[in-house]
């Protein structure tokens, strides 16, 4: 008999996170419950509903499985979160229950490598600035030259997935990556082939990418003496979360033109229309969109659903959350 898989994401967002190969797949291995009510079901509905679950299926906008939920999903052996962090969308209890969790963020962090990988070449080469200056009727009169990433040194901040796949990425370039995670181990490190650093020694990089969470420990943990170690002409690329910087500071040096930026978070979204940022020419910036990719989202239901198969035959799973992972998230 089939063990039975709640889907709770409506079909309109399930078609952003489902594909036709994962929805064959699920009904393959799982007696599935679709939710076809054409919305998100309410804290309530859900457990209600929970009793009889031994699979359940997230996404964004999917309510969370409160303790009263677990209380009710007597036989649940596993939760899948087609999407990032699972911080709010399961509580710590869950862990002790003996109910394994799972989240598709390591995938969306090949996304969020490829928009690091992508803004670095853009700003070494100039591109959002030559791009203007054409538009504006302009040619070559700027005297820009453009630099190579090849052989570069890329400072990162934290060893998060995120940053991971963007080392990945940065591999064919040859660069010497300097790494700040204060809980990286050398044979960690090793591993990635990066040098442990601290995060004075990654600030003073010519080339800095920012992977923090936003966690309590993390919050302004970039301060004004650390952004006034960023060198003259440098690339600072932040694609995690804006709170890790200190705001006032940063605003200054970038509005100084004496580093290049390319920024996704922000401290308030969406992006008031009169924030200064808009008008700065060293910046490029994007709508919190570092993640976001049709072939990305189209794979996270698939790449949880996958990975709990493996969990329930007893094989190695490479989208599983501990407890300790749980702890440190965003």
């Amino acid at each position: 008999m089939k063990m039975k898989a709640l889907v709770l994401s409506p079909e309109s967002r399930l078609n952003e996170v489902c594909s036709e190969k994962c929805r064959a797949l699920l009904n393959e291995h799982f007696d599935t419950s679709w939710n076809d009510t054409g919305r998100d079901y309410t804290k309530e509905e859900l457990a209600a509903m929970v009793s009889e679950a031994e699979v359940i299926l997230t996404s964004w906008g999917s309510p969370s499985i409160t303790e009263e939920a677990l209380e009710n999903a007597v036989k649940l052996r596993a939760v899948g979160h087609a999407a990032g962090t699972v911080k709010k969308l399961v509580p710590k209890p869950i862990f002790s229950k003996g109910i394994r969790v799972y989240s598709a963020a390591p995938r969306i962090a090949l996304s969020v490598g490829e928009y690091c990988l992508g803004a670095l070449l853009s700003m070494l080469r100039y591109l959002p600035t030559l791009n203007t200056s054409l538009h504006d009727g302009q040619w070559r009169e700027l005297g820009l030259k453009g630099r190579e990433l090849t052989g570069s040194t890329v400072g990162i901040v934290s060893a998060s997935s995120t940053a991971r796949a963007f080392i990945k990425l940065l591999a064919p370039f040859q660069v010497n990556v300097l790494l700040y995670d204060p809980f990286l181990s050398e044979e960690a490190a090793a591993q990635l082939n990066v040098k442990r650093a601290t995060l004075e020694e990654v600030m003073s990089c010519p080339i800095i990418s920012v992977h923090v969470p936003n966690l309590p420990a993390t919050e302004r943990m970039i301060s004004r003496e650390l952004i006034e170690r960023i060198p003259d002409g440098a690339i600072f690329i932040n694609s995690s979360r804006a709170q890790c910087l200190d705001k006032e500071a940063f605003m200054e040096a970038l509005e100084s033109g004496r580093f290049f930026a390319a920024l996704d978070v922000f401290e308030q979204e969406p992006l008031p229309v009169d924030h200064p940022v808009r008008k700065l020419p060293n910046v490029l910036i994007t709508p919190h969109v570092a993640g976001a990719s049709v072939q990305g989202h189209l794979a996270l239901m698939q790449a949880v659903v996958e990975d709990i198969i493996r969990g329930l035959h007893d094989e190695k799973t490479s989208f599983e959350v501990s407890e300790k992972m749980w702890e440190i998230m965003a």
